[in-house]
């Protein structure tokens, strides 16, 4: 092997090396959370839902006692209808389950925090977008009928 063929080798390797190290914190950030779910664990979903609608509805914590148990069998059987993908049936169950939760939700709010909540959950709606609980990049709506 020639002294400038072993120059180039040297040259490429610390090259890929270098490329390497660069590139890999951008690979592991694009990974999803754990678990594969775009929004992580689901007790810190559960936390993260839960914090939020304290703030916006000013929940007591005998109230967030009553609630937590609500939204944890919502988020369990939301997980249980999307395992098989996003069909406007599924659609339909989780309108109904949400629908559902909410009113036993309302049941543990006085008539004054009723009022933020429903602020709470339209403002929710609005940020999902127009393609559903996916959000934009949620699945395709379906074709026109004639």
């Amino acid at each position: 092997m020639t002294q400038q063929t072993q120059i180039m080798r040297n040259t490429i390797t610390k090259f890929v090396l270098a490329a390497a190290i660069t590139l890999l914190p951008a690979i592991s950030y694009a990974q999803p959370p754990e678990g594969g779910r775009r929004g992580g664990d689901p007790e810190q979903m559960l936390n993260r839902q839960m914090t939020a609608m304290k703030e916006a509805v000013g929940l007591t914590e005998d109230q967030e006692k009553a609630i937590r148990p609500i939204l944890a069998n919502q988020q369990k059987k939301q997980r249980e209808l999307m395992q098989d993908g996003f069909t406007d049936e599924t659609r339909e169950q989780m309108a109904k389950l949400m629908a559902d939760s909410s009113t036993k939700i309302k049941k543990v709010l006085k008539e004054d925090q009723i009022e933020k909540f429903d602020k709470f959950q339209a403002e929710r709606r609005n940020r999902r977008g127009p393609g559903g609980p996916g959000g934009p990049g949620g699945p395709p709506p379906p074709p026109p009928q004639n």
